[in-house]
């Protein structure tokens, strides 16, 4: 859980600087997040996997390529997860 917690830290860090601070941590809070008046993430809810997904969501809802690129960490990981989840399965 705390990977994820630092990954999101990460790209929210990066959204601010697109959107502004006060966005990227309201859409990081509808995505699931408790966030700090510092900025620093202090809760998950939920399944960490569908709280990345829903912030991948919010980030690029507008389209905003500059938006996606903040995600890209978030979207490595998905992936990665992704294959790991494969070879378990296989």
């Amino acid at each position: 859980m705390e990977k994820f917690l630092i990954l999101f830290e990460e790209a929210i860090k990066a959204q601010a600087d697109v959107v502004g601070r006060e966005t990227a941590c309201e859409q990081a809070k509808s995505a699931g997040l408790g966030i700090s008046p510092s900025g620093s993430i202090v809760s998950c809810t939920g399944n960490p996997m569908v709280v990345l997904l829903k912030l991948i969501k919010s980030f690029t809802r507008d389209g905003n390529m500059a938006a996606l690129a903040a995600c890209e960490p978030l979207i490595v990981k998905l992936t990665e997860w992704q294959a790991e989840q494969e070879k378990v399965s296989a």
